[in-house]
């Protein structure tokens, strides 16, 4: 007998989406993959096709629109050839190698062609109105050179942690390009403008994913003017306690 798989994936829908792309929504730093990937959801005609389920994943419903959903899902635009792995949820990270497997034997399964995944850094300083620093590595000299030549950057040296990290070692071994962005996100909170970079990128090299980019800059602005706010109220209230 084969052990029952860690994370269970329940069709609701078969699809055809041979030749697709799939994206890597999980929760990361800054929640940049989350809002990116909800925006090309809201921003495309997706249909839910699956949800995952495993003792991996903390008990909650997400809901949305007075429906509980499954902290895990699966969207698909058949048409697009566009599929997208969403979760909201904060995992363990001993769930992270699961999760990227079932990517990734998900895509195979399915036939699909490539996998996208958004790799976060936290930093520190402020960031308003200036582009994130964005990056790219993949495992296909033929993806790099395409985004090359779009102007996005390679990663020279470092690290990718988490789901990414994994989807990138294994990519070869499964026979599937992996593409993974790295984005400078802002500490401790959600970026939106960091997500609306990231998807204005994927959109120029697949064609077929729109993403309604104004509301995530405007409440990118209104983040970081509220960010801006209080650090200002904080610094004069510490210079006031020291000329008392």
């Amino acid at each position: 007998m084969h052990p029952e798989p860690i994370i269970e994936i329940r069709k609701l829908k078969e699809i055809n989406i041979e030749g697709g792309v799939v994206f890597d929504g999980f929760h990361g730093f800054g929640l940049t993959s989350t809002i990116a990937i909800g925006c090309f959801i809201n921003s495309l005609k997706t249909e839910l096709v699956g949800i995952l389920d495993s003792p991996l994943f903390p008990p909650m419903s997400v809901i949305y629109n007075a429906k509980p959903n499954f902290p895990a899902r699966i969207y698909a635009n058949e048409e697009k050839k566009l599929a997208f792995f969403v979760s909201e949820a904060i995992l363990e990270p001993s769930a992270y190698r699961h999760i990227a497997h079932t990517i990734l034997n998900w895509s195979n399964y399915n036939k699909c062609k490539t996998v996208i995944s958004v790799a976060s850094r936290e930093i520190e300083k402020d960031r308003t109105k200036k582009d994130p620093a964005l990056y790219v590595i993949s495992n296909s000299p033929n993806k790099m050179k395409e985004l090359n030549d779009i102007g996005i950057l390679s990663l020279k040296n470092g690290t990718v942690n988490g789901i990414p990290g994994i989807l990138l070692n294994e990519s070869n071994w499964k026979n599937i390009d992996v593409i993974v962005f790295v984005v400078d996100v802002i500490s401790g909170v959600p970026d939106f403008r960091a997500a609306a970079n990231v998807a204005q990128v994927v959109s120029k090299i697949i064609p077929e994913a729109y993403c309604e980019i104004k509301p995530l800059i405007k409440e990118a602005e209104n983040i970081e003017n509220n960010l801006k706010m209080i650090r200002s109220q904080t610094s004069n209230n510490f210079k006031e306690r020291m000329y008392r």
